[in-house]
Formats: structure tokens, sequence, C-alpha cells
């Protein structure tokens, strides 16, 4: 009788520890990303080599989560100049999260997505 009840509570904070665990990863993978914008800097001739380095340490970042797809990462990197005339770094990364139960009222899939802005040091 309890069975069913204890069932569903295990695969309840199952779910939420992997939406957990996923959200840091995003984070972490966007944090990357900035590290390396605001570390390296570019020319204007240069830029689109160095968004695609800056998609790459956000990939690499995440390449060792467990069922990481590629494909369904993105990465969308913002270069600009603030009101004080710094050089700012804005990366927003976002990852597919799929639900293993379908939980009724809570949809099955979310875009789980993090932004992280910094300023450029070099």
């Amino acid at each position: 009788m309890i069975l069913p009840l204890l069932l569903t509570l295990v695969l309840g904070c199952v779910d939420f520890g992997r939406f957990a665990y996923s959200q840091i990863a995003i984070t972490n993978a966007a944090r990357a990303g900035a590290a390396y914008a605001m570390t390296n800097s570019y020319l204007a001739a240069d830029e689109s080599a160095w968004i695609a380095q800056v998609q790459q340490a956000a990939r690499d970042e995440m390449s060792q989560q467990t069922g990481y797809v590629a494909a369904n990462l993105m990465v969308q990197t913002i270069s600009f100049t603030d009101a004080n005339g710094l050089r700012r770094v804005q990366i927003t990364a976002g990852y597919p999260f799929q639900m293993i139960v379908p939980w009724p009222g809570i949809p099955n899939s979310v875009s789980l997505q993090a932004i992280v802005q910094m300023r450029a040091i070099r």
C-alpha cells in the first residue's frame, strides 16, 4: 500500500536531482565560455573565429556529462562596450532537459538556460 507512494517519491527525487545537476552543468558551460572570452581578445576581422572558440570552450565543459548531445547545446556570444567604456562579454548557454517520468501538470521537456556576463580583461 505504501510502495506506490514511496516509488513516486523516489522517482521525483531522482528527476529533481537530475534537473539540478543539469542546470549546474549548463551554468558551468556558460562560465567556461565566458572565461575564455574574457581572457582572449580579438580583432574585428577575427571575431567569428573567436566566437567559435568561445563556443568550443563551452562544449568542452559539457562533453563530460552523461548523455550529452553536442548538437543540442546552444551557445550565444555577445561582446559589447558598456556605458563606462569597458568591454563586456555575455554568454548564453541552453540545453534541453527530459524528465524520466511524465509528471502530471509539469512539462516533460524543459529548456535549461544560463546567462553569464563578465568584463573582458584583455
